[in-house]
């Protein structure tokens, strides 16, 4: 009995964080998808506010600094410099 006591926990802690992967609120906890080998940068012409705000949101630098620039509901982190999202995608100096 406790065995299957111990199992039912287990499985339903499981589907919790299941569920909570699918809704996308671990986003933020999982690492980024690296860019396609070869591919463009992509344009500010491309990008356009929408529902995301946070970092582990956007996909490359221009696109977070483009939220940074035109979305007045965008929530980034920025660093002293004004750099948005220095931490995960303008790591570099001379990120786009």
């Amino acid at each position: 009995m406790k065995r299957l006591a111990i199992f039912v926990f287990v499985a339903l802690v499981a589907w919790q964080v299941y569920s909570q992967y699918r809704a996308g609120a671990l986003a933020a906890f999982m690492p980024a998808r690296p860019a396609a080998m070869g591919a463009a940068p992509a344009t500010p012409a491309e990008f356009t506010c929408d529902m995301r705000t946070h970092c582990a949101q956007m996909t490359s630098c221009a696109e977070a600094k483009y939220f940074q620039k035109n979305c007045h509901d965008a929530d980034l982190e920025v660093d002293t410099a004004g750099v948005p999202c220095a931490r995960r995608w303008c790591t570099s100096p001379d990120a786009p």
